[in-house]
């Protein structure tokens, strides 16, 4: 396997791991496998076999064949020419359904990898990078493997058929044949060599494209406000140009490629017809078996211009493949531990993203099973931070985050993503119908339920969709707005019942004036179990058993609403200035 392309993103597979990948699909379909190279091996000998037989006849001839042989010969060249089309043709449906099978199983098997991944991974990958993959990559595997593959395929076999048919019309006709090969075989290797990385290369700018217009588009809002469209702008023309430039090296390399390989059907085309007239002439073969390998040379230029066609397509599937492959290279986190109860601690917590400073300094929180904790303070102060420590995102440099006594970063992710949830201000909304969106976090969730949660979070817009729970969501059907996705995300909430829910900012989208009141519907649905709130807007401060104030990376004061208020320290600042009123 490979080092990652660069600091913090996935891995990509080495030859030997991708070819690996492909062997156990080809491995696990291996009848059908079997039966379409069969099915391949036939169509070209049967094509192979018109040059042969009209080679004979043009022998036969010239020996006194008879009218009615001649015919008998010349009916089994069209059915050659059926059966070779037929075979082709039903080749090539198994062919592309085999390949459909093998891109399905590539897809399912990348999904449940990515969703194995630790969301720090993911994050550090890059999103850019991951959607690429997941999206542009995994397509051109499954194209490489329903139809490049199979063209590469029937062109490898075609060129090995009409070799073989070549010796046996004539072994010294067979040699000449040959004369193209080196050519061929000299360029190939070259290609082959000095391809790939330009391919990988492509693929990583696509990748870096992708994270640049990601981040932009995600960031518009802060973009516009600091005036950053120029900067921007210039990365995105930067990243495209660099792309340019990789596209502008896979085309050096194809106009001498292409050229090249004309040779390996016209050289023996030329030297079999010039050499082989001159030994016709001194006896060492017949006119026929000229006419015939003459012919099987020219039959090169099908197979050949597909391979050479498809060889292209083929180096960026390749290159694909050894992405997609390279996210199974990821090794597993060693995820253990197993927690007792469902009590959440933080103590002497310092942590900082990547070679970054501390953002936390020695913090410690220690939230009560079942409370109401709300964390605020400024903006940057480690709010968010302490979210995803508690989530087991990331992991602390020093100290420790725990769920029931195990440290949360070691809790396996089935388990920790059952006990605990983090809810954002960013939202998925699936395309399927709002049942499957809910059922996504209670599989066996009845319709009575689903709307019970809808209801504690107060979606009044249920109401109006054409269909109900049915009504197929996504952005080319019935789309949400932001407050409508968010209470979808808190429905899926209410439906998983966790033992810990961390709410970062997750009612940021819904107007203040019902904010509130779907705050105090979650804050009852999910009584008696433990939430963690993480506030700028201070409504959901008053309400709360308690609250913490964080300022630069540790915790500040702690108390209730009014004993804080009271105690005219760092939260009382925070209240009255959100208030607008002067202390």
């Amino acid at each position: 396997m490979s080092a990652p392309e660069n600091a913090g993103r996935l891995p990509v597979a080495d030859r030997a791991a991708m070819f690996g990948a492909v062997k156990r699909l080809v491995v696990e379909d291996r009848a059908a496998f079997a039966g379409v190279v069969a099915l391949y091996v036939l169509a070209a000998g049967a094509g192979a076999a018109l040059p042969v037989m009209l080679g004979d006849v043009i022998d036969g001839i010239g020996t006194g064949w008879t009218a009615s042989r001649v015919d008998l010969v010349c009916g089994a060249i069209v059915a050659c020419v059926v059966v070779q089309l037929v075979l082709l043709r039903t080749g090539r449906r198994l062919g592309y359904r085999l390949g459909e099978r093998a891109a399905a199983k590539l897809r399912e098997s990348f999904i449940a990898r990515v969703l194995r991944l630790p969301l720090g991974t993911v994050e550090r990958a890059g999103t850019g990078d991951l959607a690429t993959r997941t999206s542009g990559d995994v397509g051109a595997v499954a194209e490489l493997l329903r139809k490049t593959g199979p063209e590469m395929a029937i062109g490898v076999i075609e060129l090995v058929v009409l070799t073989v048919a070549a010796f046996v019309v004539s072994p010294l006709l067979g040699l000449l044949f040959l004369t193209g090969a080196p050519a061929f075989i000299i360029a190939a290797r070259r290609y082959l060599r000095l391809a790939s990385p330009v391919f990988l290369a492509e693929r990583a700018a696509m990748s870096e494209i992708a994270e640049t217009l990601t981040a932009s588009a995600a960031g518009s809002q802060t973009v516009t406000a600091y005036r950053m469209q120029g900067e921007r702008g210039a990365a995105g023309y930067a990243r495209a140009e660099s792309h340019m430039g990789r596209l502008k090296g896979i085309i050096r390399l194809q106009t001498w490629f292409f050229p090249a390989t004309d040779l390996t059907f016209l050289t023996p085309a030329v030297v079999v017809t010039v050499v082989g007239g001159v030994w016709f002439l001194d006896g060492w073969v017949t006119v026929g078996q000229v006419v015939a390998v003459a012919m099987l040379t020219l039959r090169l230029d099908g197979p050949v211009f597909r391979s050479m066609m498809s060889l292209s397509e083929f180096q960026m599937g390749g290159a694909a493949m050894a992405r997609v492959e390279g996210v199974h290279l990821m090794p597993d986190e060693v995820r253990a531990a197993v927690p007792e109860g469902a009590e959440v601690r933080l103590d002497g917590v310092t942590f900082g993203y990547g070679d970054g400073p501390d953002v936390l300094h020695g913090l410690s929180l220690h939230p009560r099973r079942g409370e109401r904790l709300v964390v605020v303070g400024p903006s940057g102060a480690g709010k968010s931070t302490i979210a995803r420590l508690i989530a087991g995102i990331d992991r602390p440099r020093s100290g420790s985050v725990t769920l029931g006594g195990a440290p949360v970063a070691d809790v396996p992710l089935e388990v920790l993503r059952r006990r605990v949830i983090l809810v954002t201000q960013e939202h998925y909304v699936f395309t399927a119908t709002l049942r499957e969106n809910l059922n996504l976090a209670a599989p066996e969730a009845g319709d009575a339920a689903l709307y019970a949660a809808l209801a504690t979070v107060d979606a009044r817009w249920v109401a109006d969709l054409p269909a109900g729970l049915d009504t197929m969501l996504g952005e080319e059907h019935h789309g949400l707005n932001l407050a409508e996705a968010q209470q979808l995300a808190l429905a899926r909430v209410i439906l998983a019942d966790p033992d810990v829910v961390i709410l970062d900012e997750a009612t940021a989208g819904i107007d203040p004036g019902s904010a509130g009141n779907v705050e105090a519907l979650l804050a009852a649905a999910l009584d008696g179990r433990t939430v963690i709130a993480i506030a700028h807007q201070l409504q959901a401060a008053e309400s709360a058993d308690r609250i913490a104030v964080v300022r630069e990376g540790r915790i500040a004061e702690e108390g209730a609403h009014a004993e804080l208020l009271a105690a005219g320290g760092a939260y009382a600042s925070l209240w009255w200035a959100w208030k607008g009123v002067a202390a």
